[in-house]
């Protein structure tokens, strides 16, 4: 993933250095464990490599690494996992199956259909509930480890890739092909997002992108 990484700090460092200069150093060991411990199962290798990368964006910048969507630090990522593990707590069964009811795995069975699992880890936010994540209860067509989408608007989950691995090469590749899209917001600040489909939320994005796998 080392060389991937490297490829990912050349394209922004030429294209929207911002996010480059936002990216924090990496998180040591011993504060991954820590948060793999309280999650209660071991986490992908691919995961703990990109957090020994940088540990998620300061928050300097608007523009989020993941065409728009903030890297989290791992605190971050620690703080929205407590989140929604405590909705899990709170709800009874009878409410999380009536929360789930319009959830679907938009991935044929790759994805469990749940508002919410405490083994979905986040590592990317839209800044109003919704995040990728990696998924460590996956359904039984899906992969340990698998990055899905998910959060309080996200009612269809796609497997967006089968690792962190695969999701940050995925990302590469089509930076570097020419899907994106700069813009320049209200505020001065620039934003990052696919040119094709041309969304300004890349969550948005996900059906289009990724949903062809429904026929698979």
């Amino acid at each position: 993933m080392k060389a991937v990484m490297e490829r990912l700090e050349k394209w922004l460092e030429t294209n929207i250095p911002e996010i480059r200069e936002d990216l924090a150093p990496g998180c040591s060991d011993a504060a991954i464990a820590e948060f793999e411990n309280l999650v209660g199962r071991p986490f992908p290798d691919s995961l703990k490599d990109l957090y020994k990368w940088h540990d998620g964006q300061r928050g300097a910048t608007n523009s989020g690494l993941f065409y728009g969507l903030e890297f989290l630090s791992l605190a971050k990522a620690r703080e929205n996992w407590e989140s929604w593990k405590d909705i899990i707590d709170e709800w009874s069964p009878e409410e999380m199956t009536e929360g789930s009811a319009f959830c679907t795995s938009g991935t044929p069975d790759a994805v469990q259909a749940l508002y919410a699992n405490r083994y979905w880890i986040p590592f990317a936010y839209d800044y109003g509930g919704n995040h990728l994540g990696v998924d460590l209860d996956p359904g039984p067509r899906g992969i340990v480890g698998q990055v899905i989408n998910f959060g309080s608007d996200e009612e269809d989950k796609y497997v967006v890739a089968t690792s962190v691995a695969a999701f940050m090469e995925w990302l590469v590749d089509q930076l570097e092909s020419g899907n994106f899209a700069i813009s320049e917001e209200d505020d001065g600040s620039r934003s990052l997002n696919t040119k094709v489909p041309e969304l300004f939320h890349f969550l948005d994005a996900v059906p289009a992108l990724f949903g062809a796998q429904r026929a698979e």
